[in-house]
């Protein structure tokens, strides 16, 4: 666990527990960062930020009214992780939405689930430093047990990755019959921060 570290020079206070930042010194938060796995922990204080985010509760607010609320601002760099955690993530993300954009900035290593919540962002306010480096693959699970038990794994797998083509293809310039090759060569796909541009996962590098 990393500490809470205190920056002097502008008197802000950022806790960074398990892989999460969260800036401290606003309420509801304007800062959430992700630096590590997507799972339970992660997903336990990515979702209070989200929900304390949320201050207006779960609406639908005209775009002129976005005037004045602050983005939420969120950092990512993470190699991905549970499907099941990502997809609460991102289904926060869409009802915070309603009420506040969110900026998601891509740092490093953005692979697998971290990919879509990176896409999640606002369009237009989606955004990936000069050296990252973006990865998708074919989802996976881990399971043994009798035959019928790894059936049922297999039909859930097939059902989340679709799930999350589909989103891809929403989120990007791609349509799904295109993310889908990629998912389909049955390796580790790499794409530079140009090549996240060009296909609209993200909207600019910096």
């Amino acid at each position: 666990m990393i500490k809470s570290e205190e920056e002097t020079e502008e008197e802000t206070e950022e806790a960074v527990e398990g892989g999460v930042l969260m800036d401290e010194t606003e309420d509801p938060p304007g800062l959430l960062g992700l630096v590590g796995d997507v799972n339970e922990g992660s997903l336990q204080e990515l979702s209070a930020g989200l929900i304390a985010a949320n201050q207006n509760g779960i609406l639908n607010v005209a775009p002129e009214e976005f005037e004045g609320v602050e983005d939420l601002e969120f950092f990512i760099s993470s190699n991905g992780g549970s499907v099941s955690d990502m997809f609460a993530l991102y289904d926060l993300m869409r009802v915070v939405k309603r009420n506040r954009d969110i900026r998601t900035y891509g740092f490093g290593k953005v692979s697998s689930a971290a990919v879509v919540l990176l896409s999640a962002g606002t369009k237009g306010k989606r955004f990936i430093s000069q050296h990252s480096r973006l990865m998708i693959h074919h989802c996976s699970a881990a399971e043994h047990g009798p035959v019928p038990n790894l059936q049922a794994v297999y039909k859930e797998v097939t059902k989340v990755e679709e799930m999350m083509i589909q989103v891809l293809a929403e989120n990007s310039n791609l349509s799904v019959g295109e993310i889908y090759n990629i998912f389909s060569k049955n390796t580790d796909e790499y794409f530079s921060a140009e090549e996240a541009l060009e296909m609209g996962f993200v909207d600019e590098i910096i």
